[in-house]
């Protein structure tokens, strides 16, 4: 069992990267999609350093405390309601041995987060502009944002796993194997 320090300070460090992420949204706002990812992907080292549950209050740290340093609020969003947590979810479910039921419970809880971003984005904090530049095809946005963001999810989820094995079988045997 890992000391209570130790779980503290890695929550801490990795909080505040996330926080550091987030904040480099203001700094580049091109990457105000990117970062949120990035600052997730933390979350995956607390899992396996301490645990899920661990990570999981990260997480709501980082999400709560972004929130007030973030000035690029869809990238909060993003993080908040998305990539915070996926990353922990993915883990836990990967672990179960009914692989379908995995990725439809995986794709039903991406299609939802998508779905409440958009709509938070558009009528909370009324970023309507990518609607009204479609004009008359509107109406075809969000089926082929959604189709899109599909697609994209496979991709992520491939990039998730690359990085959890990476971090397993060459950072975590070559660089903390001194530190314990």
């Amino acid at each position: 069992m890992k000391k209570a320090s130790y779980k503290v300070a890695l929550g801490g460090i990795a909080s505040a990267l996330c926080l550091t992420l987030m904040f480099l949204t203001a700094v580049f706002p091109v990457l105000s999609m990117t970062m949120p990812l990035f600052a997730g992907m933390l979350m995956i080292v607390v899992a396996i350093e301490v645990s899920p549950s661990w990570a999981i209050m990260t997480y709501a740290a980082s999400a709560l405390l972004s929130f007030f340093i973030t000035p690029d609020k869809d990238a909060w969003m993003f993080f908040a309601f998305l990539f915070g947590y996926y990353p922990i979810l993915k883990m836990v479910l990967d672990k179960k041995k009914i692989k379908p039921l995995v990725w439809l419970c995986k794709l039903a809880v991406y299609n939802v987060a998508i779905v409440v971003i958009f709509y938070i984005s558009m009528n909370i904090l009324g970023t309507t502009d990518l609607v009204d530049e479609f004009g008359f095809l509107h109406q075809w946005l969000i089926p082929v944002l959604l189709i899109a963001a599909n697609l994209l999810f496979f991709l992520y989820e491939l990039c998730l796993s690359l990085v959890t094995e990476a971090y397993m079988k060459w950072f975590r045997p070559t660089f903390l194997r001194k530190f314990k």
